[in-house]
């Protein structure tokens, strides 16, 4: 049997297909990012729970092998994340990744995804997409974060955390001021909202409200690279990169840009 990459509702218990009930209700094991949270949901759609076992975020390290066993051995086994689509941002690549190493097979059961679903409604340009996940949380790495990817082609993706969505914004109008941004919150639920502004003008507009809830991406379009793209590395780290690349093998150039994001990756600075 394959193992079952299933995407559950980001809000909306409406958008579960028929084909999610089967393959959950025929489902031998689920690894779960929540078992809770997927109790919850199985309860809702009225689906009788199978064995659920904890697949979540670094706690998944060991776990993929025995799952991977169970998907060698016969079972349906389906890993799902909280809401949205395994292995997108939540946990669920390594354990694809070694089923497709043991030559097993995986199979996509469709399901929402905030990614695809803020991109569709946005109006900015589709392709080419760059989805960069969560973005880092302290403003020296997110500042580097945002000039290193700010130079990309196309439109830009992240999810963000309500309590840091204005911090991000007022970093990305500084680094970014000609972009327009959508803003995605609480997708498909209740209280969806889905504003799509310039960058400045989105700042300011958030800036005004008390507090802002539940799930947020924001979908940045296409632009003028940061102007601070160009700034300073000093010798040291362009001499790292040439032997850094003399040693992987690759072009100085490619190396030095593997750097970088490692750098914008790193929790340092202010």
């Amino acid at each position: 049997m394959p193992l079952f990459v299933l995407g559950t509702p980001i809000g909306n218990l409406s958008d579960v297909s028929p084909r999610v009930l089967e393959v959950l209700g025929a489902a031998d094991c689920i690894a779960a990012e929540d078992t809770r949270v997927t109790r919850k949901l199985l309860s809702a759609m009225n689906v009788t729970a199978p064995h659920i076992e904890r697949y979540r975020g670094h706690e998944h390290e060991g776990r993929a092998e025995p799952l991977a066993d169970r998907v060698e051995a016969g079972e349906n086994v389906v890993i799902v994340s909280d809401a949205g689509t395994p292995a997108v941002s939540d946990p669920g690549a390594e354990l694809v990744r070694l089923c497709h190493q043991r030559g097993l097979p995986v199979h996509a059961v469709p399901g929402p995804s905030a990614l695809a679903c803020a991109l569709s409604v946005s109006g900015l340009p589709p392709l080419p997409c760059h989805f960069l996940g969560f973005p880092p949380r302290k403003s020296g790495p997110l500042r580097r974060w945002i000039r290193l990817h700010g130079s990309l082609p196309g439109t830009l993706v992240a999810y963000e955390s309500p309590r840091r969505t204005v911090a991000f914004l007022d970093l990305l109008a500084q680094e970014l001021p000609d972009r327009q941004v959508c803003l995605c919150r609480e997708l498909t639920k209740r209280h969806e909202e889905v504003l799509c502004l310039p960058v400045k003008d989105l700042l300011e507009e958030l800036q005004g409200r008390e507090e802002i809830r539940g799930e947020v991406t924001l979908v940045i379009g296409p632009g003028a690279a940061p102007a601070s793209e160009t700034r300073e590395t000093g010798p040291e780290l362009r001499s790292i990169a040439a032997a850094l690349g003399e040693r992987w093998g690759v072009p100085k150039r490619e190396a030095y840009q593997r750097l970088l994001e490692l750098e914008s990756t790193l929790d340092i600075g202010t």
